[in-house]
């Protein structure tokens, strides 16, 4: 099935009215018999039983910062609704911390009063109505040089020229994502003092959308040296710039917690096979003690901290290279988030 593309509040009240016939949201939402085009009227939800009145807020481009506002129009007496085209997950956590219930056309819903709780996604397959303007992809891989930048430095305030030259960002990519993390409350600020808001609900927005696998070319190769950081020093033979370490053994130098004998660096080419040999290892298909990753982008050789005289990535993106890997990565990405040195190289 196409999508449809939302322009107006109009158009947005008209496709909640089609979405309500069909009854996605397996609950019963009543609204007034004529609104015009108001983007703002009483609802009624009922639910198992329960029901709670509600005045509604129908918002094309909601913010984070517009919450308040969305729950100071009910006034008190009755609770704060906020219907828009699609609800980013930051901003369904932006509306719990708020104590705004929130819906979208695609069927997500978040609705707390006293007598109701639904908390329901729809499946990707479900997705059928967006935005007229095209979205922006803020995780995509050039993208993320911007949040590796902010959480790499979470208490700095920012030029928007100097985001602009440590990410390598064009200014006109770089507005529309500074205003869209501004709308999703990720950060605070305007062109001559931005500075991250909420560090929190950043990274856990990135690893929603973060996939290691789709985003390096990965190779493992075996070596009979059993010292990691020796192996490590041999692979750092490279300009700056040139590689970084993540994934367990960066974690082990910033916050150990889980022993795992794999030393794991991206680089921006493969070994060649005279570097191979000189290196003494070879490729094999698995069980590779050296993993080297080849990422898409070169952001992740923009962020970097060192540690024992190495260079590492990010904390932020040891943390994503962990979280998914297995053999004890995960456990090792909570142990360093929650170390109280994360994100303060």
């Amino acid at each position: 099935m196409n999508d449809e593309a939302i322009r107006s509040e109009a158009e947005l009240i008209h496709a909640l009215r089609k979405v309500l016939d069909k009854d996605i949201f397996r609950m019963t939402i009543v609204l007034p018999r004529t609104v015009g085009h108001r983007p703002d009227f009483s609802v009624t939800v009922a639910y198992e039983g329960h029901s709670a009145a509600f005045v509604a807020s129908c918002k094309l481009n909601p913010t984070a910062s517009g919450l308040d506002e969305v729950k100071a129009s009910a006034g008190g007496k009755k609770h704060a609704l906020l219907i828009t085209v699609r609800l980013s997950e930051s901003l369904v956590d932006q509306c719990r911390q708020r104590g705004v219930s929130c819906l979208d056309l695609n069927g997500r819903v978040w609705i707390k009063t006293p007598t109701l709780l639904i908390d329901r996604s729809p499946p990707a397959s479900a997705l059928r109505y967006r935005l007229a303007t095209p979205e922006l992809r803020f995780f995509s891989p050039k993208s993320t040089r911007l949040p590796r930048a902010l959480l790499h430095s979470p208490d700095r305030t920012w030029r928007q020229s100097d985001l602009a030259e440590v990410t390598g960002i064009s200014q006109g990519l770089l507005s529309r994502l500074l205003n869209h993390a501004s709308r999703q409350g990720w950060v605070a600020g305007r062109r001559g003092d931005w500075k991250l808001a909420n560090p929190v609900a950043l990274l856990d927005a990135w690893e929603r959308e973060d996939d290691f696998h789709k985003r390096v070319s990965l190779r493992q190769y075996s070596t009979l040296e059993v010292d990691l950081r020796g192996i490590a020093r041999r692979l750092a033979h490279q300009p700056d710039g040139e590689l970084a370490f993540t994934q367990w053994f960066a974690a082990s130098l910033r916050f150990p917690y889980a022993d795992v004998p794999i030393v794991t660096a991206y680089r921006r080419e493969f070994p060649t096979d005279d570097e191979q040999r000189a290196l003494n290892c070879r490729e094999v298909l698995d069980g590779g003690r050296i993993w080297i990753a080849v990422p898409r982008d070169e952001g992740v050789f923009k962020s970097i901290q060192r540690a024992d005289g190495l260079p590492l990535v990010s904390d932020a993106q040891i943390y994503l290279d962990l979280i998914h890997a297995g053999l004890r990565g995960p456990e090792q990405a909570r142990a360093l988030r929650e170390w109280k040195g994360f994100c303060k190289p």
